[in-house]
């Protein structure tokens, strides 16, 4: 390889080293891509170690402030994902606004089942969104909102459009 390298007019060779230069670039950035990538996982995987020994040392703080919880609440006042979506078409009506409910999601655990829904007003105004929350706000703990977005309408910037994330708690029996 050698020989063939030095028999090379001074353009080649110049040529072939930086092809061999720029080759080992791209070999130096896909390494140190695959290097930070390693890096990141490594700390990913740290913190959320630390995260589940933090829940495991509160394991008994935990399950006792849950059990506190499940004797405050009633049963027949929970909310499943249909008697959800009807509270919020029914909270819409008393406020005068037509709500477009989407993306019904539920979580589950051992106890409980978690529903969330999106809400959105269209082109409502700042009281009957404030009348929404209030309502809202008077059925906790079975019923929190969970994300609000509100925005001018472009339109009408008199007129606003929110979304809102409403989470229903089931108690499971």
């Amino acid at each position: 390889m050698r020989k063939y390298f030095l028999h090379r007019s001074g353009r080649e060779k110049g040529l072939l080293l930086a092809f061999a230069a720029l080759a080992l670039l791209i070999w130096a950035g896909q390494l140190a891509g695959r290097g930070r990538y390693r890096w990141d996982d490594g700390r990913r995987l740290r913190t959320e170690r630390a995260t589940q020994l933090v829940w495991l040392q509160n394991r008994a703080s935990i399950e006792a402030k849950a059990a506190l919880a499940m004797k405050s609440l009633e049963p027949g006042k929970t909310l499943n994902a249909a008697r959800l979506v009807g509270e919020l078409n029914t909270l819409a009506a008393k406020i005068g606004s037509a709500a477009d409910i989407t993306a019904q999601r539920t979580e589950d655990s051992d106890q409980f089942a978690f529903h969330a829904v999106q809400v959105n007003f269209r082109r409502t105004d700042l009281a009957a969104l404030l009348r929404f929350y209030t309502e809202l706000s008077q059925r906790s703990p079975y019923l929190g909102l969970e994300q609000c977005v509100i925005v001018a309408d472009r339109a009408n910037p008199a007129q606003l459009n929110a979304s809102f994330r409403v989470v229903s708690v089931e108690l499971k029996r």
